[in-house]
């Protein structure tokens, strides 16, 4: 199966611009999953999230609190682009987390912890094959990585937005009507401060279930 490119989201803290907290690394990934799904169940509401940044940008600098500035590759552009993609989007079923999914996100994490970057990782394993090792996946798989964010919603919106990235796939996971399961975890990482890995998928088994059958959910 084709891998997914990933893109260095290490842009800009873009929710509140308020001064974050020390993240709790536990939490955050089951946040980032309730996150997505309030943007999949009511993606008009979430535009308001992303107006609110609009008047934090000098061209294509995001200024945040303290005068503090983060270049960014498209400026208002994609960030007026994805406001116009949530008020078309259809409402859609919310992704169940899976704890299988998200020990094998957390693995991604911890080989990654030391600067790695990417969607391969030790003895060549993908998002596939990861989270294979506590249950088995079905139907479509994918994967978002987020790097230097510090909150769920910050970790969300930039993989909405998709700044630098044309084809916008890691919003296009995020709002595929296939994906009906959902594993995040989050860690330390040497290089950009913090990792964000967030796989997908159509179905999911996971392992030590007995009598559960791999069907998709269609809602």
């Amino acid at each position: 199966m084709k891998r997914l490119p990933c893109i260095l989201l290490l842009a800009a803290t873009i929710s509140t611009l308020a001064v974050a907290a020390p993240p709790d690394m536990d939490d955050i990934g089951s946040a980032v999953i309730s996150e997505m799904n309030r943007a999949r169940q009511n993606p008009a509401a979430y535009v308001a999230l992303l107006e609110d940044i609009r008047s934090n940008f000098n061209g294509k600098f995001l200024v945040l609190p303290g005068h503090t500035k983060i270049y960014t590759r498209e400026g208002l552009g994609a960030v007026d682009e994805a406001i116009r993609f949530l008020r078309a989007a259809q409402p859609l079923q919310p992704l169940t987390r899976s704890p299988g999914m998200c020990r094998g996100a957390a693995d991604h994490c911890a080989e990654q912890a030391c600067g790695a970057i990417g969607h391969d990782g030790r003895g060549w394993s993908n998002p596939a094959s990861r989270m294979n090792r506590y249950g088995t996946w079905a139907a479509s798989w994918g994967e978002n990585i987020a790097y230097g964010k510090t909150s769920a919603r910050d970790i969300v919106m930039a993989l909405i937005i998709d700044d630098g990235l044309p084809t916008r796939k890691h919003r296009a996971n995020i709002f595929a009507a296939k994906f009906n399961y959902a594993g995040a975890a989050y860690g330390r990482h040497a290089r950009y401060g913090s990792v964000c890995s967030i796989d997908f998928a159509g179905a999911y088994i996971e392992r030590g279930q007995p009598g559960s059958t791999l069907v998709a959910k269609n809602y």
